[in-house]
C-alpha cells in the first residue's frame, strides 16, 4: 500500500486500480514527527464516538519463537480490504482516473462533481466517498469530511484508507479521543496495518503525552515494515530515552524453562560435587 502525503499517486495497472478506486485509493499518513509537526491549536474533548473500542495491547504483533528457541519467520495479516475487492467496471473506473487526476490538476470542484456520479451509479463502492472527504479536507470543510468518511466505512468496513483519514480528520479538529478510538478501529479490522500502529503512536506520543504507549506502536510500525524506515528507528529511540524501558514489545523471547539451566554452570557444579568427595 502506497502512503502519500499532500499529492496522489496511482499505478495504472488493473488490479492495483481496481484496489485504489474501491478503496479511495492511497492511505494519507502523517509522517511528521516532534519538532516537524505543530499542534493545530485546537483542543477540546471528542464530540463523535467511534463505534468499535478494544485494548490497544491486543493488536501488537508478536514474535514468535519454536520450541528450540528460535524466531519463526512472522507472516503479517493481509488487508482484508485488498483481498476482497470487487470488480470495478470499466466506466466506474475510467471516470475515477479521470476525477482523480483533476484533483492533481487543482479542480476540485470538476473532481467533486465526477465523485458523486460515481456515488450515485455506483453505491456499493466506498472509494469514492473518501475522496469526497479528502476533497471537503482540502476546502478545509472538516467537519463534511468527517461524515464523509463515516459514509465510507458504513458502506464497507474493512477500507481501511478510510479509517486512516478519518482519524487524521478527527485529529486536526482536535477530536483527540474519537481519533484515538479510530485508528483502534482500524486495527480492529487488521491488526498488521503498519500505518495504524505509526499514526496511534504519533497520537499517543504527541497528543495524548502516553510515551510508554506510544513506545509500542512505533515498534509494531518498525516491526511490521521490516525495520527500513531510519526516521522511525530515530523517533523509537528517542521515546526509550524517556521512557527508560530498554525491552521489546514485540519479540519477547520465552524463558528458559527449569531444569535446563546453563550446560557449563551444570558441569562446574559435577565437578566441585566430585572434588569434594575426593
Amino acid at each position: 500500500m502506497a502512503t502519500v502525503s499532500g499529492n496522489f499517486s496511482f499505478t495504472l495497472t488493473a488490479a492495483l486500480l481496481a484496489s485504489a478506486f474501491a478503496s479511495g485509493c492511497t492511505t494519507v499518513i502523517p509522517v511528521k514527527h516532534q519538532a516537524e509537526w505543530q499542534a493545530d491549536g485546537i483542543g477540546g474533548i471528542a464530540s463523535e464516538r467511534s463505534t468499535v473500542a478494544v485494548s490497544a495491547d491486543s493488536t501488537l504483533p508478536r514474535q514468535e519463537y519454536n520450541a528450540a528457541g528460535e524466531k519463526i519467520a512472522y507472516v503479517p495479516l493481509p488487508n482484508p480490504y485488498t483481498a476482497e475487492v470487487e470488480s470495478v467496471p470499466d466506466e466506474a473506473r475510467s471516470v475515477f482516473v479521470v476525477a482523480s487526476a483533476r484533483i492533481q490538476e487543482g479542480d476540485l470542484d470538476g473532481a467533486k462533481d465526477k465523485f458523486t456520479m460515481l456515488t450515485e451509479k455506483y453505491p456499493t463502492l466506498s472509494g469514492p466517498w473518501v475522496k469526497l472527504g479528502t476533497i471537503a479536507e482540502a476546502q478545509e470543510r472538516y467537519p463534511e469530511a468527517i461524515k464523509l468518511y463515516k459514509k465510507a466505512i458504513s458502506i464497507n468496513r474493512n477500507n481501511v484508507n478510510a479509517y486512516m483519514a478519518l482519524g487524521l480528520a478527527q485529529r486536526k479538529q482536535g477530536y483527540f479521543s474519537d481519533a484515538f478510538l479510530t485508528y483502534l478501529d482500524a486495527l480492529t479490522v487488521w491488526r498488521d496495518f503498519p500505518e495504524a500502529h505509526l499514526n496511534l503512536a504519533i497520537l499517543y506520543d504527541l497528543y495524548l503525552n502516553n510515551p510508554e504507549e506510544a513506545q509500542k506502536h512505533y515498534e509494531a510500525y518498525h516491526f511490521l515494515t521490516g525495520e527500513k524506515s531510519e526516521k522511525v528507528q530515530k523517533w523509537l529511540v528517542e521515546v526509550k530515552h524517556r521512557t527508560g524501558i530498554d525491552q521489546s514489545y514485540i519479540d519477547i523471547p520465552p524463558a528458559k524453562v527449569a531444569g535446563t539451566a546453563d550446560t557449563g554452570t551444570d558441569d562446574a557444579i559435577s565437578v566441585a560435587i566430585s572434588n569434594s568427595k575426593n
